[in-house]
């Protein structure tokens, strides 16, 4: 059995960033996705030359921060991104999300001086596949989601990078919240055969004042974490001969 377990959201702020690079020292957390368009993604990069092993891919993102490029329809007055909450509600024109989705790309390659490993998304983004979803209300006939994930499809293959929920990993999201515990991670394994490919999402952090403000999901990042990094977790999984992988 393959798994990869993901940390997204690195470069959200210093306080995610460091923990997600302690989540990969300490614990099993093997990869992790940027979100190139926030500006603690030049800290993640500075950060980053210390810990060479990670699997590094972009977090593609529509729904936090502020967006690279110049576009229309997807952002407040402001000029930050729309809340999830109203992205899926709203038409988003596809041309643009293309744009700004390739914008993150090559700001990725701009920083981190390679390509990513992979591509996922913030919130679901690309294919409306999101823990957040319910809190949502669901996705509005106008929202373009096949549109833009068959964009999503189409720069992944132009450059040659799996793609979350598209590829031969199985994305397993149940590490979250109250069971971001290492009992409940072993137990999603239980009923997977030997020859599983699987790609846990996970959410460790450091809560810092800047995540405490910008997000509800802040001290349970700190849970995450803990369990990521329980010693006794690390053993189970090498006892059932699991082999910790990135893309």
């Amino acid at each position: 059995m393959q798994i990869i377990v993901n940390a997204d959201d690195l470069g959200y702020t210093r306080g995610v960033t460091e923990g997600i690079i302690e989540a990969y020292q300490k614990g099993i957390v093997t990869s992790a996705t940027v979100m190139c368009n926030m500006p603690n993604a030049v800290y993640a990069a500075q950060r980053i030359n210390e810990v060479p092993g990670l699997g590094l891919g972009v977090h593609l993102n529509l729904t936090c921060g502020k967006p690279l490029t110049q576009p229309h329809t997807l952002v407040q007055p402001d000029g930050t991104f729309l809340k999830n909450r109203v992205f899926y509600k709203v038409f988003v024109d596809p041309d643009e999300v293309e744009a700004e989705f390739a914008a993150q790309i090559e700001r990725f390659c701009d920083l981190f001086g390679r390509l990513p490993t992979h591509l996922d998304c913030h919130q679901g983004c690309y294919d409306g596949q999101t823990l957040t979803m319910a809190e949502v209300g669901g996705i509005a006939p106008e929202h373009p989601t096949e549109e833009i994930l068959r964009r999503t499809k189409r720069l992944a293959e132009k450059w040659g990078l799996p793609l979350r929920r598209h590829c031969d990993f199985q994305w397993l999201d149940g590490y979250h919240g109250d069971q971001a515990t290492p009992q409940h991670f072993l137990q999603m394994l239980q009923d997977q055969p030997p020859q599983a490919r699987l790609e846990f999402m996970v959410h460790p952090g450091w809560c810092d004042l800047e995540l405490f403000q910008r997000s509800s999901y802040h001290f349970p990042r700190v849970k995450e974490l803990a369990g990521l990094c329980d010693p006794q977790l690390a053993q189970a999984l090498r006892d059932r001969g699991v082999e910790l992988v990135h893309f």
